[in-house]
């Protein structure tokens, strides 16, 4: 598994956003916001509408996506 988060630099909830992946998310990932080469392409092709989202990913299978804690929390409790 592998994630991609989508955030941007004037969201609220984006900092606690990441601080939570950066503590309890075990697998690699990537972390995206408008300054980043390529995003307009990335928040296209995933169909992001908001942020923070986060879009987990089997191979290039997305299996997951949640742009709320305890959701995110949830799914990753399920892996365990």
């Amino acid at each position: 598994m592998n994630y991609i988060l989508f955030t941007t630099t004037q969201c609220p909830k984006c900092p606690a956003f990441k601080g939570f992946v950066a503590e309890h998310v075990a697998f690699e990932g990537e972390i995206l916001n408008e300054q980043s080469p390529n995003f307009m392409d990335n928040i296209k092709q995933y169909g992001v509408a908001n942020a923070p989202t986060i879009v987990i990913l089997e191979g290039a299978e997305e299996i997951f996506r949640t742009d709320d804690i305890s959701q995110l929390q949830d799914f990753l409790d399920k892996q365990s």
